[in-house]
């Protein structure tokens, strides 16, 4: 049969081997700490940039609102200055009408 050899390392074997574990845990903690802190601030750049927008529209939007709450009456007016020249354009068609056929 084959014997299998026994290691036992060394004491500063093994420091060495803790040494270059805690440094490559380190570099990946380093790492992932590096891209989560990236990802959160492209969020926050996101997240100020549709807030910028949506106050630009709620402006916009209140601003139309209040050119349109002056334009109602003006149309109003208007329509029914018009439905009233359209009732005058009628009665005169009629007597008119009226007139030929007699």
């Amino acid at each position: 049969m084959i014997e299998l050899a026994k290691a036992n390392p060394d004491i500063e074997t093994l420091k060495l081997t803790l040494w270059i574990a805690s440094a490559v845990i380190a570099l990946l903690l380093t790492s992932v700490i590096g891209v989560v802190v990236y990802l959160a601030k492209k969020q926050i750049n996101v997240s100020e940039m549709l807030t910028n927008a949506v106050n630009k529209l709620t402006v916009a939007v209140s601003v139309l609102e209040n050119q349109n709450k002056d334009r109602y009456p003006v149309i109003e007016r208007r329509l029914n200055d018009h439905a009233r020249r359209l009732d005058q354009h009628d009665k005169q068609i009629v007597r008119i009408e009226t007139t030929l056929k007699l």
